[in-house]
């Protein structure tokens, strides 16, 4: 395998570290981007995911050789996240997930390249907070369809292991910032969509930001008043970092820049943290409220498309209540 780096960077790293981080991470929080809560409104979100990743795609979305292409990675994992408008048209949010994650594979990372199995890839269950999200949104435009632009805070909650199939994420700073556009359909009572862009830029280690753009969007109908149903998409495209390349043949203990000059050994360290990870996932989902505070909701989605990453499929399951600090003026 080689882990190279776009668009200036390359490195060959030896069958030691064959595998990036495991994608377990939540991503932004599942309020609606485009729609803001009224002053004083807000929404606390409590969402379950069981995950599973199997094997890792290359740099041309093709699944690695051996054990490689096969190895599983088993995720749960619990998100907290609230929003509370302190305008009616500015709004604060915060979230952090809880990850609990095992490495199933024949083909563990090893500590330091060459050392004893890492913790985490042990074969056992591992579990720990991972990044905090704190976001502001802020509402541009409100009819006749939402417009809001946003920007989000990603701080990790300690220094958790980033070098593992089995890691929760990438132990990065990172800051995103992005729109979103958001509405009902006149035309087809019951129908709305939000679709929403990002740009991240993410903490610079050993040279490198593995910044990325993020693609959301869904289109719902209300089938009754408290029955919608979602299409779902989730697109990302990194703009630098390490592509993984299968072969066949052994690879080489030494490690090089594209032009030939040696890269010290502890940089295979990073390889995790920096992988160029492209990937478009779809999915589905139902939401069902069940009075005027609490809905219920599921969603289940697969990456049908990536490079450089474990494929991963997921469901969801949650519960949102929506509270106010003041009287209601309407429904």
């Amino acid at each position: 395998m080689i882990f190279r780096t776009t668009p200036t960077h390359r490195v060959h790293l030896s069958g030691t570290a064959l595998a990036a981080v495991c994608i377990l991470c939540l991503g932004r929080p599942a309020f609606a981007q485009a729609f803001v809560p009224a002053a004083g409104e807000g929404n606390i979100t409590i969402a379950y995911q069981n995950l599973l990743a199997r094997g890792h795609l290359d740099l041309n979305g093709e699944r690695m050789e051996g054990a490689a292409g096969t190895d599983p990675v088993y995720g749960h994992a619990i998100t907290l996240q609230g929003e509370f408008g302190l305008t009616d048209r500015l709004t604060v949010s915060a979230a952090i997930p809880f990850i609990q994650s095992r490495y199933g594979g024949s083909t563990p990372h090893l500590e330091g390249g060459s050392g004893p199995v890492q913790e985490w890839d042990d074969g056992h269950y591992h579990g720990t907070w991972q990044d905090f999200h704190l976001g502001l949104r802020f509402n541009i435009i409100a009819r006749p369809f939402a417009v809001t632009a946003f920007a989000e805070r990603v701080i990790p909650s300690h220094h958790y292991p980033a070098l593992a199939h089995a890691a929760v994420g990438k132990d990065l700073l990172a800051f995103a910032v992005g729109g979103a556009v958001g509405g009902f359909l006149d035309r087809v009572p019951g129908l709305f969509f939000q679709s929403q862009y990002s740009f991240t830029r993410t903490e610079e280690v050993v040279g490198i930001r593995p910044n990325r753009s993020n693609v959301e969007s869904e289109i719902g109908y209300f089938i009754t008043p408290r029955l919608a149903v979602r299409f779902l998409e989730s697109y990302q495209w990194t703009h630098d970092g390490f592509d993984l390349i299968s072969f066949a043949t052994p690879m080489t203990e030494a490690l090089f820049h594209s032009d030939g000059t040696n890269i010290p050994r502890e940089f295979r360290r990073y390889h995790d943290q920096l992988q160029r990870g492209n990937f478009l996932n779809l999915g589905g989902g139902v939401g069902f409220a069940l009075n005027e505070s609490f809905e219920v909701f599921a969603a289940s989605s697969t990456t049908v498309w990536g490079e450089n990453i474990h494929p991963l499929r997921g469901v969801s399951f949650g519960l949102n209540t929506h509270f106010s600090t003041r009287r209601r003026r309407g429904p």
